[in-house]
């Protein structure tokens, strides 16, 4: 009978604060310690070679959810991958750039971009990320897991209703992660929970965007941040302090998780 509880954490506006470009040392300290009594996962839309942000706390995490659930690691094991077919690929990249959309490929190991703009420096600058090579051609030599684009909402509404089986999931200002709709951070929960022998009932999940939405109401136990959206906080059973308040220490603490 397992024991141990699965502790999943989003990964920006949760374990990272964007705003001050760090992991808060309440969070770090925290995670420590619970470290000692439960396993850590993520839940994060980034890819592995972009968890550089939290690169302290990885030496704590033991299973991965990434790209929105698309890749599940449990250590440096891949329990679970779903990649995207070709010819999806060409046909929503024909409407990309029919509107003239900048767009990206995200694969498991490294990414790549149709065009460089202010936008998008500005963008990666944000979320401390690397920025990615120019390259058109990527998806016709590797498994593309996710595509994501940076366009104002007025494209994205054109792209939904072109391709009603997508979602186009918001982060910053002007970027989307493009996935099917069948896929999100919930779903790999569910996936990693059977491949694991956790119950849901026995994870615990932090987030604060609508990407997290559903991870968090279907966790046994689901925590907002209090910088989270209205959506997030809707879901969850408990809303804690923001990233930058000590949210993550604050709730573990009192919930007991932690001492």
């Amino acid at each position: 009978m397992r024991k141990r509880k699965l502790f999943l954490f989003d990964i920006d506006g949760t374990l990272f604060d964007n705003q001050n470009n760090e992991v808060p040392e309440s969070a770090v300290r925290a995670l420590r310690a619970l470290h000692e009594t439960a396993d850590i996962g993520i839940a994060t839309g980034r890819a592995r070679f972009m968890l550089y942000s939290i690169q302290e706390l990885l030496p704590l995490i033991r299973y991965q959810i990434l790209i929105n659930g698309r890749y599940i690691l449990d250590g440096e094991k891949v329990i679970y991958e779903d990649s995207l077919p070709f010819g999806f690929l060409e046909a929503l990249i024909k409407d990309l750039e029919e509107l003239g959309i900048v767009y990206g490929f995200e694969g498991s190991d490294d990414e790549a971009i149709s065009e460089m703009n202010e936008d998008v420096v500005q963008c990666f600058r944000e979320l401390r990320l690397n920025l990615p090579p120019v390259d058109k051609e990527y998806h016709r030599k590797k498994k593309v897991y996710q595509m994501w684009c940076f366009c104002k909402e007025p494209q994205a509404a054109v792209l939904r209703e072109r391709h009603p089986d997508l979602q186009f999931v918001r982060w910053l200002h002007v970027g989307y992660d493009i996935l099917p709709k069948s896929s999100s951070k919930s779903k790999g929960m569910k996936v990693l929970a059977e491949k694991a022998g956790i119950k849901l009932e026995d994870i615990v999940a932090f987030g604060d965007g609508d990407n997290d939405f559903e991870m968090v109401r279907d966790a046994g136990l689901g925590i907002a941040m209090g910088n989270g959206t209205e959506k997030v906080k809707k879901a969850a059973d408990y809303v804690t302090d923001s990233v930058d308040r000590d949210g993550i220490y604050n709730a573990l603490k009192n919930f007991g998780f932690i001492k």
